[in-house]
């Protein structure tokens, strides 16, 4: 697949309030705290991203032709917007569920996880038609560069003491006290992000049309690399190295390079903080060393299954509940029975694939998936960067995401999916007006 190279003046992206909001899109995908609290059922929580959510909306619905115009150009947005149009479709069911189970909160609470959808890929869309010059384009790699170096600096004050826990009581019981700075505590959250974020910012540091400041960007990408260390999530732990194998493997030259500003930055941050390796050792240990019960569990290929079992916080269990529950009622398979519609069942199967079966059929996970794959059909020329780090980045989460739900809207996600719609299409972009590195 070929990107267009024309750059049109589109009135609904040339303002600054459009750029506003954008910017705030973009800050709320790393500043998950509370801005707004109401009452529906309790301590209810509104973020960023949903309050400027409401204005990019209208915004979409001001410019409903002209911007559906430009999503039906890209194939990565259209793919995505025919998966969302299912997903919208899908909701019905979910009303219909709520209203004779009568938990109709169940429903509003999944419109708004659809709402969130929207925004997400919306705002990704605008971002991406806005930046159509070099200049622009370099401002939102300082700008994501600054947003992760920020972050992580925080998670590791927060590690070393200095910086408090800053969610409330409810969210330090439920994911005991996980130090996730201003990111949700939920470990693939933090994990996630720093990913992703990576894998753009890798793309980003060999464009030479940029003419980036590069020891910004490698500390930037060193600190990410830390911060996942010292996450925990062993989800995160998969795709980083599914990526990271896969970007040494195309573009070896390049990612030797950043391994040696990586390690000299590794080095120099961790002889001044010699706790943070302390930190990243115990981390380690007790998320996966300690896990696997004994030698002999890595001696066959059937111990492999013990080591998930020990590695995989029950959802090997979870997973053999939903390929039970779906097999008991294969009426569900072809359509589903409504997004976020987990009323039977009671609970995720912490495997997106298997949570989309059941909410959206195989029909919606094939809309997924053909988005999802879309990105390997981009025609990537003489710009091997590019190239590895959206492919290596597609299939860590093709894999990982048997083992989580992290391009999805689930609640406890956050806004996981906005962020790598923004990432990708961002890594992207180059393609429309550069025509080599």
């Amino acid at each position: 697949m070929s990107l267009s190279k024309k750059n049109i003046a589109l009135p609904f992206i040339n303002n600054t309030y459009v750029n506003v909001l954008l910017f705030l899109l973009i800050v709320s995908y790393f500043y998950n705290l509370p801005v707004l609290k109401y009452s529906l059922t309790g301590n209810n929580e509104f973020r960023l991203y949903d309050v400027v959510g409401v204005f990019l909306m209208v915004h979409y619905l001001k410019f409903f032709n002209a911007i559906n115009v430009q999503i039906s150009r890209i194939l990565f947005f259209n793919k995505f917007k025919r998966f969302a149009v299912y997903c919208a479709i899908m909701l019905v069911a979910t009303l219909v569920f709520s209203f004779f189970l009568n938990r109709m909160v169940w429903f509003i609470q999944s419109f708004l996880y659809l709402y969130h959808m929207w925004v997400f890929f919306i705002g990704a869309v605008l971002i991406y038609t806005s930046v159509n010059t070099i200049k622009r384009y370099k401002k939102f790699v300082y700008l994501i560069a600054s947003l992760v170096i920020l972050e992580g600096l925080i998670v590791l004050f927060q590690n070393l003491g200095i910086i408090p826990f800053l969610w409330n009581r409810e969210y330090a019981l439920s994911y005991d006290g996980f130090l996730s700075g201003t990111l949700g505590p939920n470990k693939i959250v933090l994990g996630m992000t720093m990913l992703i974020s990576l894998a753009f910012l890798m793309s980003a540091v060999f464009i030479k049309p940029l003419k980036i400041f590069r020891p910004y960007i490698y500390s930037a990408i060193g600190i990410a690399a830390i911060v996942i260390l010292i996450t925990g999530s062993r989800t995160t732990y998969v795709a980083g190295i599914i990526f990271l194998v896969y970007f040494f493997l195309r573009n070896m030259g390049r990612a030797f390079q950043i391994s040696i500003y990586t390690l000299i930055g590794f080095f120099i941050l961790t002889y001044t903080n010699p706790q943070i390796i302390e930190l990243i050792d115990d981390t380690i240990k007790g998320r996966i060393t300690n896990k696997i019960t004994g030698p002999g569990d890595v001696n066959t290929v059937e111990d492999f299954t013990g080591i998930y079992d020990d590695l995989g916080s029950g959802r090997n269990y979870l997973h053999k509940q939903y390929v039970i529950y779906l097999a008991e009622r294969p009426y569900i398979i072809p359509f589903g029975i409504g997004l976020n519609n987990r009323l039977l069942i009671g609970f995720s199967a912490h495997n997106q694939y298997l949570s989309l079966i059941n909410e959206v059929g195989l029909v919606g996970l094939y809309f997924f998936m053909t988005w999802l794959l879309s990105y390997l059909t981009i025609v990537k020329g003489k710009l091997p960067s590019i190239r590895a780090s959206l492919n290596g980045l597609v299939f860590a989460m093709i894999v990982s995401l048997y083992f989580g739900e992290h391009l999805y809207i689930y609640r406890p996600l956050f806004a996981l999916l906005g962020l790598f719609l923004l990432m990708a299409a961002l890594i992207v972009k180059p393609l429309t007006f550069l025509k080599k590195e």
